[in-house]
């Protein structure tokens, strides 16, 4: 389904952005932990706000004016962050095919960013740990060819990370060998 930017069809991508002799190889989405440590500062908020609440019932506050005072608060300044947090971590993609990396950048219901890099521009593959690897996920770091920029693609909060880059190092390789055997 598509509204405004947003695409929920991940196999819709994969058909606009695949060839027909093309293959995944892989799909993930980002670690749950992304999207808490994004909506840290609105749980903080609502916190604060049902402490006020809490203090209003026990001082006779007038509860209808506070609830509806602190309810609205609540919208404007957490609902809306944390819709797009959600959006954000739930439909942001990584996919591995045969013959590119796809990266979804759903940022909210108005902004999709899609990159697709074919596997003959991709120099190296570069894993990391975050959080000693307690929860298994971690970065990984996706070195660009020079003609291509040469710049680091950062990818963060990818479950079993290292999982994810012995997929793509193999599909590069495999990449290689099929067209440079050519």
């Amino acid at each position: 389904m598509r509204f405004f930017a947003l695409q929920t069809d991940k196999d819709k991508i994969i058909q606009d952005f695949c060839s027909k002799d093309e293959s995944v190889v892989y799909t993930t989405y980002y670690h749950g932990l992304s999207f808490f440590f994004a909506i840290f500062r609105e749980v903080l908020i609502t916190i604060v706000f049902f402490a006020v609440a809490i203090v209003g019932a026990i001082f006779g506050w007038p509860m209808v004016w506070l609830l509806s005072i602190l309810a609205l608060l609540w919208f404007v300044l957490v609902f809306f962050n944390v819709l797009k947090a959600y959006i954000d971590w739930c439909y942001d993609i990584i996919i591995i095919t045969t013959d590119k990396i796809i990266l979804i950048d759903q940022t909210s219901f108005f902004k999709q960013e899609i990159k697709p890099i074919t596997l003959e521009n991709i120099g190296s593959v570069t894993t990391r740990t975050q959080f000693w690897n307690l929860l298994q996920f971690g970065m990984i770091i996706i070195d660009l060819k020079e003609g291509e920029g040469g710049r680091n693609i950062i990818l963060r909060y990818v479950p079993l990370a290292e999982e994810v880059a012995a997929k793509l190092t193999d599909s590069v390789t495999e990449f290689q060998r099929k067209y440079h055997n050519h």
